[in-house]
């Protein structure tokens, strides 16, 4: 009985381990749908079933913003822990030097108001990409190679009920930069209010994919090697031949075994008849 409560109390401690994971609510999927252009809120193109063109509004705000659409489609709350991913693509041939886009995460207090948020900069400077934030200014994640990488919000409160930021970008599983946890301070933030791209200054727009492309095998290919011809001078040796020329020496060996051992029998066989006499 002792080791049963043992294995069910080991159990529990397991389980108790992912508990605070399944209440994470994360949301990572974005299609041309999810997307609102009402009010001069930019404009998106299907470009296939994956990928969405974002785009900003022609008019320039009084900021020097163009702003693009946003996204209320997440309602996690920040007292679950919040963690929102848009996949983007980053290609030189669809930005020149000096142009950028913002994306922006935003929380809302339990009014529905607007409580804080966290805007990160990505701008194309020469061959580069360079991100910051100004909530946190010692940020700064360089990107020189083409792809489609994952920009990741995190929220929660910590143990004094502090809002705690982090952005993270990724390609695939390999992390290229982290502003950290940065402490916002006591705000009343309760839920995600939007995600949006509040400025886009690129003539071309940004591709936002639904679903994050597979990661390509790291396997390195081999190339297949051509059989060369035989060389007139090399003979090859008649297997079949040897094994049915009895004068070969080692059929001669085995010949004579069976020779003695026939005689053998025989010679037994003999004795046999004349104890039976």
């Amino acid at each position: 009985m002792s080791k049963v409560k043992n294995v069910l109390g080991m159990a529990i401690v397991g389980l108790s381990a992912f508990v605070p994971f399944l209440n994470v609510s994360a949301q990572t999927e974005w299609t041309l749908e999810d997307w609102t252009t009402a009010d001069g809120y930019g404009s998106v193109s299907l470009v296939d079933e994956n990928i969405t063109t974002i785009k900003g509004s022609e008019i320039q705000d009084a900021d020097g913003m163009f702003h693009g659409p946003y996204s209320k489609k997440s309602t996690a709350k920040i007292a679950d822990g919040i963690t929102e991913e848009v996949y983007i693509e980053l290609n030189k041939e669809n930005m020149t030097h000096g142009e950028l886009f913002e994306l922006s995460m935003a929380l809302n207090n339990a009014e529905g108001n607007n409580e804080t948020e966290a805007v990160v900069m990505t701008q194309k400077v020469g061959d580069e990409y360079v991100l910051t934030a100004g909530w946190a200014p010692e940020f700064k994640a360089t990107i020189s190679e083409d792809g489609v990488y994952t920009y990741r919000y995190n929220a929660s409160l910590d143990e004094e009920g502090n809002t705690i930021f982090e952005f993270t970008i990724l390609k695939w599983d390999e992390v290229i930069g982290t502003t950290g946890k940065i402490n916002m301070g006591a705000t009343k933030a309760d839920s995600v209010r939007y995600m949006w791209f509040c400025n886009v200054q690129t003539a071309n727009g940004v591709n936002v994919y639904t679903t994050l492309p597979e990661k390509p095998s790291e396997e390195i290919p081999v190339e297949p090697v051509e059989p060369t011809e035989p060389s007139d001078d090399v003979t090859t040796p008649d297997n079949t031949v040897e094994e049915q020329n009895p004068e070969t020496s080692d059929n001669i060996v085995l010949t004579i075994g069976m020779l003695v051992t026939s005689l053998t029998l025989v010679g037994f066989g003999v004795r046999a008849i004349k104890k039976r006499a």
